[in-house]
């Protein structure tokens, strides 16, 4: 409604219908966030919380769903629950060869030729840990004067406003400011670098590609919509949005329940094994963002790292991405349940974080 965006079609198959088993005692799991220690249905029912729809899924059946905030069946803004989506094209397209993760951007980015962000390995960006001065923080985001800022209000003009520089001549600005792969350093700027090389080695737009790849493969019951900034890039670091279904379908595919909507496999076998092999739990705490986790899911239960855009990654091979406003997608493999949800929080609260991971604790494992 504000935004131009681009379609990421769902194709003329068939829908994958999911199946329900409902467990209404979820809405008893009791976790500790910053709205206090209470039960899921209170968390829910709290204004604070702005949670507009949650839904858990078990061995590919849907066993809790609830919209406490909007309609069922409309579109939402997945935010940086996203960026996940270009994470796999990167893995897809490094294991065809298409992309050299060992490769610097430069290779496939020429406007990049002669930056920082140039020089940095692929792999580097994937997994957040590039060494440029564009961490994602509170502070970054509001300073007018700091290219996240300055990119952010960029990528966010409405449509109708005239084009001025795009996301790329920002980034390309950037300088570094410690040794690449030292620490984990969140930035939505990695991601866009990533989507730029997705439709540059595709010679496609990235909404085709993922469509191609991902979206019509699925049984999705709507079509993808990404948004485009004033200069006409994708927002590939957050600007996507669907249904809380369809977000469920997605996380589907990480699990053994991938053929509840998909007829051949869309993550391969080996895409998990790969993650986990990428986490260096060494300089996850580092920064501003693995602190940010730990401490939301707390010191005893803490993710060990991150890689291939998820924020978090737990020994027991869950993980978990968040969504600027309050958006998540929690996947446990092990398991075989995935958690996804919507929600409209302040200044980025993560007042709901811990929730996912104590349905599948007391639940499930």
């Amino acid at each position: 409604e504000v935004l131009p965006t681009m379609v990421v079609q769902r194709g003329g198959g068939p829908v994958s219908l999911l199946d329900s088993a409902p467990m209404p005692e979820i809405a008893d799991v009791v976790a500790t966030t910053d709205l206090g220690t209470m039960p899921l249905s209170d968390a829910l029912a709290d204004p604070r919380s702005r949670m507009q729809g949650i839904a858990v899924l078990h061995e590919g059946k849907i066993v809790y769903e609830t919209y406490p905030g909007m309609p069922p069946g409309m579109p939402h803004i997945w935010n940086s629950a996203s960026k996940t989506i270009t994470g796999l094209m990167v893995y897809l397209l490094a294991e065809e060869g298409l992309v050299d993760l060992k490769a610097p951007v430069s290779t496939y980015l020429d406007f990049t030729k002669g930056s920082p962000i140039g020089a940095a390995a692929v792999e580097n960006v994937l997994h957040q840990r590039s060494g440029l001065d564009f961490e994602e923080t509170q502070a970054n985001f509001k300073n007018p004067d700091h290219p996240l800022g300055q990119a952010l209000a960029t990528a966010m003009t409405a449509r109708g406003v005239p084009i001025g520089p795009g996301v790329r001549d920002f980034v390309t600005d950037v300088s570094a400011h410690r040794a690449p792969n030292t620490a984990f350093e969140y930035s939505s700027f990695n991601t866009q670098i990533l989507g730029f090389i997705v439709e540059a080695v595709t010679n496609r737009p990235w909404n085709r590609v993922v469509g191609e790849r991902l979206w019509t493969k699925a049984g999705m019951q709507g079509d993808g919509l990404l948004a485009l900034s004033a200069a006409g890039e994708g927002l590939y670091a957050g600007g996507f949005a669907s249904t809380l279904r369809d977000f469920a379908r997605y996380a589907l595919l990480f699990t053994p329940s991938w053929n509840a909507v998909a007829t051949e496999r869309v993550v391969p076998e080996t895409y998990l094994e790969t993650v986990y092999a990428a986490v260096n739990p060494d300089i996850y705490r580092v920064a501003f963002q693995g602190q940010r986790m730990v401490k939301a899911f707390g010191e005893d239960d803490a993710p060990i790292g991150t890689s291939y855009q998820w924020d978090a990654i737990f020994e027991d091979g869950d993980l978990y991405k968040a969504g600027l406003g309050g958006q998540a997608i929690y996947v446990s493999p092990e398991t075989d349940t995935v958690v996804v949800y919507f929600s409209t929080t302040w200044q980025n609260s993560l007042s709901m974080i811990s929730y996912a991971r104590a349905i599948v604790k007391q639940k499930f494992r």
